[in-house]
């Protein structure tokens, strides 16, 4: 309050010696109310309590530099120097680039009166173009620099074209000009921190974000700032780093975003604007939600894994036990019954009673069927051991089984991980049981190839289409090869035959250490 008051006591002052100068000089009325109203302009934009300190305080100095031009006529020029410097530092008060220094080093040399006024309307001129080309933002300094370099064009020329207009007019129209530039400034520093003050709404959601890459990248943007980085704070022994684990250096300028629960990120910049403290708490609300959601995304993220990894395992602890199951209906039952079979065989080669061969013969046929069921049930189950390419073998004994004649087509390259080939398993052993059921035909194939990381499994036939791509039998397929991070794709118009597409990673980690450079072959054989 004590400065206030101070202020306006110097500027009472200045505004005092100024009309007396004026007076002295012959210059009255309304002239005179002209003249000391631009300075007193520039002094009360610069009392108004919005934007940067800095950019009041150029403002100040602008009113100055003009009352003391008219008690010193000698540093009449020192005003627009001032201007420059005040238009090229809106809206932060602050001038960070190098075609702005240079214009900062040609307004010194403006301010020692050595330039004509023409030049100087050209330095006004290149402020503005300086000023728009950075940014929405700073667009009345480039609108405010263009008006007064035209009002110093037609001051300029009106001493060379005295008919068009009197001089005293020309400098009252200047006047005027730098008046409403004056009452302007509090205006557009207002529009600009309002503005500035709405970033957490377009940060994020007017644009998507990718990370703490496009949390930047959309910062910087706005910011104008092209050198902004965001980092995260992982922990106490880390600190902060970006998305490739990078430590912040401590070259820029930093600022904090904190809640709660302590550090949450910060941000390196070299944009003015973030020392406005409302723009500086608007960004931090910003990245304090932006990093909050990405924590949330990536929680998500892990426990999705989670739960597809979960689903893999149970899925194949299932087919292991089932693999164990049908090993000893295979290697103890049916050998069993085998052995009894072979009894029966030897009790007859001895020779027996007609009713007691009878008797035989049905207990041997029994055997015999229950020896066939064992092996229809057991038929879609895939041996114990698979992976690394004895798919083929499994594959070809399923073919061999059926009533149809299936072709096989396999890639050596396409080996993958035992579970990977147990769900190919199964899906080729469930396809070509429904072509049996529903296709109405004789013929099908199954064609196994690698695809970079990927294992493809066609199974195709010819018959009657039609299938539901969401009957049980398929959902169940789909779903166990999306335990795997797998897809089916049906194919199956009413008259054009089934296609079935099963695609999935060669191993749960991609196959990143196979990577698609084996070198493939194909063998093709039909049963």
């Amino acid at each position: 309050m004590v400065r206030f008051a101070v202020g306006v006591m110097a500027g009472g002052v200045l505004a005092w010696l100024a009309a007396r100068a004026d007076a002295s000089a012959g210059v009255t009325g309304w002239r005179t109310a002209l003249d000391v109203g631009v300075g007193l302009a520039f002094l009360a934009a610069s009392a108004v309590p919005v934007g940067q300190a800095r950019q009041r305080v150029l403002a100040a100095a602008v009113g100055v530099a003009w009352l003391f031009g008219s008690v010193v006529p000698q540093t009449r020029s020192v005003h627009q120097g001032l201007l420059v410097i005040a238009l090229l530092a809106f809206p932060a008060g602050r001038i960070r680039h190098r075609p702005a220094w240079l214009l900062v080093v040609l307004s010194a040399v403006v301010m020692l009166g050595v330039v004509p006024q023409l030049g100087v309307a050209l330095l006004l001129f290149l402020t503005g173009l300086v000023s728009l080309a950075r940014g929405k933002a700073r667009r009345y300094p480039a609108l405010a620099a263009w008006s007064v370099a035209a009002a110093l064009v037609v001051s300029w020329s009106v001493p060379r074209l005295p008919s068009l207009l009197d001089p005293a007019v020309a400098l009252s129209a200047y006047e005027a000009v730098l008046i409403l530039v004056a009452a302007s400034l509090p205006a557009a520093a207002w529009f600009v921190a309002q503005a500035r003050r709405r970033l957490a709404d377009e940060v994020l959601s007017a644009r998507p974000l990718t990370g703490l890459d496009g949390l930047a990248a959309v910062l910087a943007e706005t910011l104008d700032d092209p050198g902004l980085r965001v980092y995260r704070w992982l922990d106490a022994s880390t600190g902060y780093a970006d998305a490739d684990g990078i430590a912040a250096t401590s070259g820029l300028q930093q600022l904090r975003v904190d809640d709660a629960d302590g550090p949450v990120a910060l941000i390196e910049h070299d944009a003015p604007a973030l020392q406005d403290p409302p723009t500086a708490r608007a960004v931090q609300a910003a990245v304090r939600l932006a990093v909050v959601n990405l924590r949330l995304r990536e929680l998500q993220l892990t426990q999705l894994r989670e739960l597809e990894a979960a689903r893999a395992r149970v899925v194949a602890a299932a087919d292991d036990q089932r693999a164990s199951v049908a090993t000893d209906l295979r290697q103890k039952v049916t050998v069993l019954l085998r052995d009894a079979q072979a009894e029966l065989s030897a009790a007859r080669r001895r020779g027996l009673a007609p009713d007691a061969a009878s008797a035989l013969d049905l207990v041997d046929a029994s055997l015999a069927a229950a020896i066939e069921e064992i092996g229809d049930l057991v038929a879609g189950i895939p041996p114990a051991q698979l992976g690394n390419g004895l798919l083929e073998s499994a594959l070809q004994g399923v073919a061999h089984r059926g009533p149809l004649t299936v072709s096989v087509e396999y890639d050596s390259a396409a080996a993958a991980d035992p579970a990977v080939e147990a769900a190919l398993y199964y899906v080729c052993s469930e396809a070509l049981a429904n072509v049996v059921k529903h296709a109405g035909v004789e013929h099908a194939s199954i064609t196994v190839t690698r695809q970079g990381s990927m294992v493809r499994a066609v199974i195709a036939d010819d018959g009657r289409g039609g299938a539901d791509p969401d009957g049980s039998g398929l959902t169940g397929l789909k779903d166990r090869l999306a335990a795997y991070d797998g897809r089916l794709r049906v194919v199956s118009e009413p008259g054009a035959g089934t296609t079935l597409t099963a695609t999935i990673p060669l191993s749960r980690s991609s196959a990143t250490a196979r990577g698609g450079t084996a070198d493939s072959s194909s063998r093709s054989r039909s049963h």
